[in-house]
């Protein structure tokens, strides 16, 4: 499990979200200035978690497994590529535009595809009482 903490918030549209501060690594990191990571945060829409009971400005820790993660990642990151250079390569004979073309359609169609399956199966992410201690590993 990856734990993090979050505040429950609500969005520019007035929709409750969980705020979740990923800058934990970034105090031991170097380069923490240049890369901008610090400032990142993410935002997890409340209506994915029906789980908790929904206070502004309450603190609650949010657990994703492992095996989670990866299925998140393969799908933000392999299937595009995998898309990318399998019409590319398909494309290949017909010349250069064509590669260009094909690496260009398989990106906008594996973005979509991985879209829409995240659409159809979003992340599963646990919350847990903000009351209990994060574990440490």
């Amino acid at each position: 499990m990856i734990r993090t903490q979050a505040t429950a918030q609500r969005d520019a549209q007035g929709k409750p979200i969980y705020q979740a501060c990923c800058h934990s690594a970034c105090k031991s990191c170097d380069v923490n200035r240049v890369c901008g990571a610090s400032r990142r945060t993410l935002a997890l829409d409340a209506e994915l978690m029906p789980q908790a009971q929904w206070q502004e400005n309450a603190e609650v820790y949010l657990d994703i497994r492992e095996e989670e993660l990866l299925r998140l990642t393969l799908l933000a990151y392999f299937l595009p590529c995998l898309l990318v250079v399998g019409l590319a390569w398909a494309a290949s004979p017909l010349g250069d535009f064509w590669s260009g073309a094909g690496a260009l359609i398989g990106l906008i169609s594996g973005l979509l595809l991985s879209h829409r399956l995240l659409q159809r199966k979003p992340p599963h992410i646990e919350l847990v009482n903000p009351t209990q201690e994060p574990s440490q590993p």
